[in-house]
């Protein structure tokens, strides 16, 4: 019998020995595996069947139990299956007088190992080694009862022989395969996932290599302790100018750093090395191949791998577009981007400065606006396009005009000012100096422009201040004072210079003070109406023009040629316009029930603003409807100024004020906008001859001639 259990055993080994080859020759292909383990499983099966103890002719004692309850356990039904199958069909080619019983043995062993297994997969029953004895126990116990099913004979010669040492025995052999192939299946597992981690481990690092080598916008560079390189992929490659087998092996020093940053470079390396602490990242100026410097933004890292040395890893960023960009934001802010000159913001820190230096020095500074003349009308007629390139032109010559220490700059629009600075101590001599330089700058916008093939002629209107080191002034103040000076000579023609002069504050001061006054006066109805008889051939009084007086409660009657051009200005000859209306169509409605001014005709002044207001027609209609005057007694007086634009649209309203009752007539004709052609179209009452051609009627020919035309 010992002879018989040495096989037994020797079988079992083999079996693992071979399953475990099994497992390693056939892992990827599964199908495959299970059923050369199911072939083998019950070939081990086949040959203890036929070298069995046997215990009478027919009945035969072996370990297939052993091998198809853990093949059904530990393997699975596919190859529980398969080996009992195979070991049926043995059992049943062997026949005998055990064959029923054989065949019953194979078949509740292999049940017992995949109900054992449904159980450790639904309900977590362990498979342990004392879990798989009781199982062995279990299973040979319920053998042993089969084995009394012989008939008395052969169960007694078992019992006399084996007994129950045959449970003992097999249940231990049972918890030695299970555990000897649990731990081959575990092994192997444990196998598996190590061989698919260095896989993955490895796919990964092939990865993390092709990312950090192909990285676009991030160069990778890795080094030793002693700075040698060992890494570099192609965005170091593209920063720095060197391919990865030029810089690969040499010291960082002598590819990318600097000369005066090496002694600064070692030592942070050093201390990075030593103490194992990164150095901070931050913005770095290195250098290329050719010798260009490039800037960068430089993170490094520390790496530490067991048994490798440390390693240094330079991940750079190329700062250039970010540094251009920058740049760029900066000159936009401080340039003008279609000149190119200083803009408001730096010229008035330039113009601080020399206030400053000059202050000290004891020397004057002068400040020239010049604005183009007409400019805004020939940029929109001939287009922004025509414009800039005028801009840019005017520009190079106002800046030829000038020294290299002085400052032109491009305030706005068609807006210049050249700042001259380092002049002599004397004011009148400092202004003699910088009408020379006035000169030649108004004389180079004259010169005649070619664009294309058209040429225009510009002229400029200039504004002048100089100040001193005796008198301390700002910013703010010198520029508005160039502008006051420089509006002066617009008001004398344009194309000339006027220099600062207090009077000129005075003045505009005073038009501020009157501007508010004057929003005031017509709110407490401070203006009245004067009236302008007017006269028939025959000296009769036939109507009667409404002018309008300021009495200012503290000025007294302020002239017309004061405020009138102040409210065009500001546009509050809107609401007074409206009020001198309102007013002559009550007074209208009041003559009308006297028998003494009934007949009588009323003129008032209409201001081209007030003329062009969307709502001017409607607005007279609702004034008519409240006052109930006598449209057919109000004449309208109308400036050429109207016709300079829309000559149509204002023909247009013309007609509808006609349809309406009123008279319309044109004031001062003959003062320049409007020509004889236009008197066949405008539907006119009246027209008033400018008093320049009625003055002299009487004695001047010419005079009398152009009266009469008209």
């Amino acid at each position: 019998m010992l002879l018989e259990l040495i096989q037994g055993l020797a079988l079992l080994l083999a079996l693992c020995f071979l399953y475990s080859v099994n497992l390693r020759f056939y892992q990827n292909r599964p199908t495959v595996e299970q059923a050369i383990s199911g072939l083998l499983f019950g070939g081990i099966c086949a040959l203890g069947m036929l070298a069995p103890l046997v215990l009478d002719r027919g009945v035969l004692i072996d370990a297939r139990s052993v091998v198809l309850s853990m093949a059904a356990l530990i393997c699975g039904p596919r190859v529980a299956l398969v080996a009992m199958a195979m070991a049926i069909g043995v059992r049943w080619g062997l026949d005998g007088a055990g064959m029923a019983i054989g065949v019953l043995v194979i078949v509740s062993s292999t049940g017992a190992g995949l109900l054992y297994r449904f159980a450790h997969q639904r309900w977590h029953v362990p498979i342990g080694a004392w879990a798989l004895f009781v199982f062995g126990v279990l299973l040979h116990l319920l053998i042993f009862g089969f084995v009394q099913l012989e008939g008395p004979v052969v169960s007694a010669h078992f019992n006399q022989q084996i007994g129950y040492s045959f449970v003992l025995v097999f249940a231990a052999a049972t918890a030695f395969l299970g555990w000897l192939l649990q731990d081959l299946r575990q092994s192997r597992a444990t196998e598996l996932e190590l061989v698919q981690y260095v896989t993955r481990l490895n796919e990964s690092e092939q990865r993390l290599h092709h990312l950090l080598n192909e990285l676009p916008a991030i160069s990778v560079q890795g080094y030793r302790q002693d700075g040698t390189t060992f890494y570099w992929n192609k965005a170091a490659e593209e920063l720095y100018g060197y391919r990865a087998d030029e810089a690969i092996g040499r010291n960082l020093l002598d590819l990318i750093i600097p000369s005066p940053m090496h002694e600064g470079v070692r030592h942070a390396m050093h201390e990075m090395f030593v103490t194992e602490v990164p150095i901070p990242a931050g913005e770095l100026q290195l250098k290329k191949k050719d010798g260009s410097p490039v800037d960068v933004f430089s993170s490094h890292a520390y790496v530490r791998v067991p048994g490798q040395p440390a390693e240094m890893f330079c991940l750079d960023i190329d700062l250039t577009a970010r540094k251009e960009a920058e740049e760029q934001a900066r000159f936009l802010s401080m340039y003008d981007a279609l000149t190119q000159l200083p803009n408001r913001r730096l010229f008035a820190d330039r113009l601080q400065q020399a206030l400053v230096g000059n202050l000290r020095a004891g020397t004057c500074t002068a400040l020239l606006m010049l604005d183009l003349d007409h400019f805004k009308m020939l940029n929109e007629s001939r287009g922004h396009e025509v414009g800039d390139a005028m801009l840019k032109e005017m520009a190079q010559r106002v800046q030829a005009c000038v020294q290299v220490q002085d400052s032109v700059a491009r305030l706005s629009g068609d807006e210049f000012v050249v700042l001259l600075h380092d002049l002599s101590s004397d004011k009148a001599e400092a202004a003699a100096q910088v009408r020379v330089v006035a000169d030649k700058v108004l004389a180079a916008v004259r010169e005649p422009l070619l664009n294309g093939d058209q040429t225009y002629h510009l002229t400029a209107s200039m504004g002048v201040v100089v100040a001193d080191a005796a008198r301390a002034t700002t910013v703010d103040a010198m520029l508005k004072q160039a502008e006051l000076a420089m509006y002066r000579s617009k008001d004398e023609g344009r194309n000339t210079l006027s220099f600062f002069d207090a009077e000129m504050q005075v003045g505009v001061d005073r038009r501020v003070a009157l501007q508010t006054e004057m929003h005031i006066g017509l709110q407490q109805e401070q203006f009245v109406l004067y009236l302008q008889p007017q006269v028939d051939a025959r000296g009769r009084i036939n109507g009667a023009e409404t002018l309008v007086r300021w009495n200012h409660p503290e000025k007294g009657l302020v002239p017309p040629g004061e405020f009138i051009p102040l409210a065009e200005e500001t546009g509050q000859i809107i609401a007074l316009g409206r009020w001198v209306l309102a007013s002559t169509l009550r007074l209208q409605a009041q003559w009308q029930e006297s028998p003494r001014f009934a007949d009588l005709n009323l003129s008032v002044n209409v201001s081209a603003r007030q003329f062009r207001k969307e709502d001017f027609v409607a607005e007279l209609r609702d004034l008519l409807s409240d006052t109930g005057a006598n449209p057919r007694r109000i004449k309208l007086e109308l400036t050429e100024s109207l016709l300079l634009q829309d000559v149509e649209g204002v023909i247009a309203i013309m007609q509808e004020l006609r349809a309406m009752g009123f008279g319309l007539s044109l004031d001062d004709f003959g003062t320049g906008y409007s020509s004889m052609s236009y008197l066949k179209r405008l539907p006119l009452d009246q027209i008033k001859i400018d008093q320049g051609f009625v003055r002299h009627v009487m004695d001047d020919p010419k005079d009398a001639a152009i009266a009469q035309s008209i």
